[in-house]
């Protein structure tokens, strides 16, 4: 975590960024003030929304703070995510890391996509290997749709 408890060398307020590459957006982000220390950025009331164009799908993750230290991303307050499919996951706090592509949920999470609808506590997700883990899981299964699902895969989910 961040050590850093001097002032911000940079302080945004109600702002828009973005980071591109040579063809397109790759990241638009938002929010409500933006703190950027030595060690770590702090955002809050922020939205990050992101187009995968392999999977042609946009994704947003919304929530009141993120403190980003190197590739760690800590949602203290809790985080949102959703997708242009339909799918759509809030956990109470968590911490995404970036660079093993992995998000570890403390608290209550609510995960929901035309499979089904999913809660319980301390979620922990691996994008990689695409093993999602979970405690006091309980679950509405739409098996039609987990069938279709199954057949025809619509995205690579649940990657910030």
């Amino acid at each position: 975590m961040p050590t850093s408890k001097k002032f911000a060398k940079i302080e945004l307020h109600n702002f828009n960024a973005f980071q591109t590459n040579t063809t397109d957006t790759d990241l638009s982000i938002k929010g409500s003030r933006a703190l950027q220390f030595s060690d770590h950025e702090v955002l809050y009331d922020f939205t990050l929304s992101k187009f995968d164009p392999k999977n042609q799908m946009l994704e947003h993750a919304k929530g009141e703070e993120l403190i980003r230290h190197e590739n760690l991303y800590n949602f203290p307050k809790g985080v949102l995510y959703t997708t242009s499919n339909h799918e759509s996951f809030w956990s109470q706090k968590g911490v995404y890391d970036h660079s093993k592509q992995t998000f570890q949920g403390q608290g209550d999470f609510l995960l929901s996509a035309p499979e089904g609808d999913f809660s319980g506590q301390n979620i922990a997700y691996n994008h990689i290997t695409k093993i999602l883990k979970a405690q006091s899981i309980h679950a509405i299964i739409n098996l039609a749709s987990a069938e279709r699902s199954q057949k025809n895969p619509r995205s690579q989910s649940f990657k910030f």
